[in-house]
């Protein structure tokens, strides 16, 4: 981490407001000793810190910056964080089997439902509560955390190197992000560089697992606009893209093909079929993606869905996709780029409108991106052999590691004590970040747009619940 800067109790909360305009904004968590507000500057991560030695309370940022709102609660509920002027005082996660009550708009004529937490499809549990006039939405409040484990807690006193396998697993579908999170701020903290061969081979799997992600989001919105064909055509790909993701890197959701040091075992082992039926499936993604944004009155049901100011995506600290459709710029992979990524210009996808059409030409153009990443990244590789993990002894110290996932950044922050054992573990996914944004981008949509605005953004419910 490029450094953590001890601020006074009595300017705390301005420094933090002001480091906000000029960097990007990763989130917040606490430990026992002390708070720590989370940036990203070009040269890397870094920390503003306040000590809790006394117990007076801190100032929320959370009403200037909602970014900051799941933080904050989390801090007070799980931390016992004191703040003044907290904007929702709620807690984050329900206690005793009681879940905090929704928020939900007040006035003549409108009312009220529930959708959740169980769900018709197979996504995980979450409530969402809506305040409607007629067809149009006033007001949603979305509550998480059916689902909460705990992983955070549970690694705590485990050595960093065997909690590795766990943190693969705190989600399915952003497992090589935060491994790759996870590994490089392990390495940073050990003092060790990897061979360029296995940097490339890291690249590999990371944008396999976006491809696999942005087909199956085009997929479900597809569906969310009414189209069958284009959801099973797209599900097709997504489910061929998976067994590429095997292929890659021995794990259909890519667990521990990143490890601490390198890279799993199984990976890049059968190059000459990975690059033949990469090629195959490339051709049919571009028949695809060509087919699905033809089709007028799907993309017609996207445009103006859900849209999401500049001012509102950077208020609530969207980032990925959901960021750079609204005229955002960060792509942690040219912001602050790391491992192979340093000597790749990765093409940054843009959309200006804000609405789910945006977010979705993201993805689409990020898939062509990913794709040509790959094949670059395999042609460099060539034949060379990738080297075992190196093995590593990590010292006592802490790290913050930030990659670029399929939904944006992916943030990892330990801390280690003697012999290399976590005392702190603190992971925010990129759906923590972006789950409130949902929210409000629902604000004056009508209802049947809800299935086709969440799945714009398509979200996890166990990276945020962790």
């Amino acid at each position: 981490m490029n450094g953590v800067h001890a601020i006074a109790a009595e300017r705390f909360a301005d420094r933090v407001e002001a480091e906000c305009l000029t960097a990007l904004p990763l989130g917040a968590y606490a430990r026992a000793e002390e708070v720590r507000y989370l940036f990203l500057a070009a040269s890397g991560p870094y920390a503003l810190a306040h000590p809790r030695e006394a117990e007076a309370p801190l100032r929320a940022v959370s009403g200037t910056f909602p970014l900051f709102s799941w933080d904050e609660r989390e801090m007070a509920q799980e931390w016992g964080v004191r703040f003044d002027a907290l904007p929702d005082a709620r807690p984050l996660r329900g206690t005793a089997g009681e879940m905090p009550p929704a928020i939900v708009a007040q006035g003549a004529g409108l009312m009220r439902f529930v959708v959740g937490p169980v769900h018709a499809g197979i996504n995980e549990p979450g409530r969402f509560t809506f305040s409607s006039g007629g067809e149009t939405i006033v007001h949603l409040d979305a509550q998480l955390s059916y689902a909460h484990r705990g992983v955070e807690r549970h690694v705590e006193g485990l050595g960093a190197l065997q909690a590795a396998p766990l943190v693969a697993r705190i989600c399915g579908s952003c497992s090589a992000a935060r491994s790759f999170a996870y590994a490089r701020a392990l390495e940073q903290l050990a003092g060790i560089e990897l061979a360029r061969e296995v940097e490339l081979a890291r690249l590999v799997l990371a944008e396999f697992e976006r491809i696999y992600n942005h087909l199956g989001d085009l997929a479900a919105s597809a569906a969310g606009a009414g189209w069958g064909p284009g959801f099973a055509s797209g599900m097709a790909l997504k489910e061929r893209a998976i067994r590429l993701c095997r292929l890659a890197g021995g794990h259909r959701l890519l667990f521990d093909a990143i490890v601490p040091g390198g890279v799993g075992a199984q990976t890049l082992r059968e190059r000459p079929r990975i690059a033949r039926e990469l090629a195959d499936l490339a051709r049919d993604i571009e028949a695809y993606l060509t087919r699905l944004f033809a089709q007028s009155s799907t993309v017609a049901r996207w445009q103006r869905a859900g849209v999401v100011s500049r001012e509102s995506a950077h208020a609530f600290g969207a980032v990925g996709p959901a960021h750079r459709a609204s005229r955002g710029e960060i792509d942690v992979r040219t912001f602050a780029p790391y491992g192979a990524y340093r000597e790749f210009a990765v093409r940054i996808a843009h959309a200006s409108g804000g609405d789910s059409f945006g977010r979705l030409r993201v993805k689409r153009d990020e898939i062509r991106e990913s794709l040509r990443l790959i094949g670059a990244a395999l042609a460099e590789i060539g034949d060379a052999a990738l080297p075992d993990p190196q093995p590593m002894a990590v010292p006592a110290g802490d790290a913050t590691a930030v990659v670029e996932g399929p939904r944006g950044s992916e943030v990892v922050a330990l801390h280690t004590g003697g012999d290399g054992i976590l005392t702190r573990l603190h992971v925010i996914s990129a759906s923590y970040r972006n789950w409130p944004l949902v929210a409000r981008a629902m604000d004056g949509n009508i209802v049947p747009d809800f299935p086709l605005v969440n799945k714009s953004f398509n979200l996890c419910y166990a990276c945020a619940d962790r």
